[in-house]
């Protein structure tokens, strides 16, 4: 079993593996989720590019990370 502080290496589930936000380096995968669910202020960033845009110049966010979107690469999990 591992460590329920860890969240996963391969990104959050239903994301795009590549966002990323504080709460992912510290968090639970379900405080992380939540973040990135209810959260307005929360900041995320792409780890392909390291803005706030990604690689088809949209803006990163939780919201729009997800798959369907053409730059979007999710876990698997």
């Amino acid at each position: 079993m591992s460590d329920p502080k860890n969240v996963a290496a391969d990104g959050l589930p239903g994301l795009c593996r590549h966002l990323r936000t504080k709460r992912y380096y510290y968090g639970t995968i379900e405080e992380t989720l939540e973040t990135a669910e209810l959260s307005t202020t929360a900041q995320f960033w792409c780890l392909r590019t390291m803005r706030v845009i990604g690689p088809d110049q949209a803006p990163v966010t939780a919201l729009a990370c997800r798959a369907g979107r053409g730059c979007c690469e999710t876990s698997g999990l």
